[in-house]
């Protein structure tokens, strides 16, 4: 991607962030059910970007780790080594976003 295309994509984003509050409902309108609807619905979106993003990570390590050992095959049992510990940290990350979705699902903090 671009420096350019990633900048207006920002923007973009940014954009929509700042025009939001014009359609916001009242305060009196918002209701346990609805806040725990969203809640279930923010929740799978973020299980979505983890496990996406954590697959693309994943991949990018397994990918560095085998060109460095294809380069310097004497160094393969450290690069292993720490190979194994990044995939570990990365996929504790979408643990974590497991855990707190699957909270958000069956306690429901928000609702009243």
């Amino acid at each position: 991607m671009s420096t350019r295309s990633i900048l207006t994509a920002t923007l973009a984003l940014v954009a929509l962030g700042l025009v939001s509050p014009v359609y916001a409902q009242e305060t009196a309108a918002a209701t346990g059910a609805t806040v725990a609807q969203w809640s279930i619905i923010t929740a799978g979106f973020a299980l979505a970007f983890a496990a996406g993003l954590a697959a693309l990570a994943q991949g990018r390590a397994v990918s560095a780790a085998v060109e460095s050992i294809a380069r310097n095959p004497s160094a393969a049992g450290d690069i292993r080594g720490n190979l194994l510990l990044g995939l570990v940290l990365i996929e504790s990350l979408a643990i974590y976003v497991l855990l707190i979705s699957l909270i958000l699902f069956f306690l429901k903090p928000f609702a009243a």
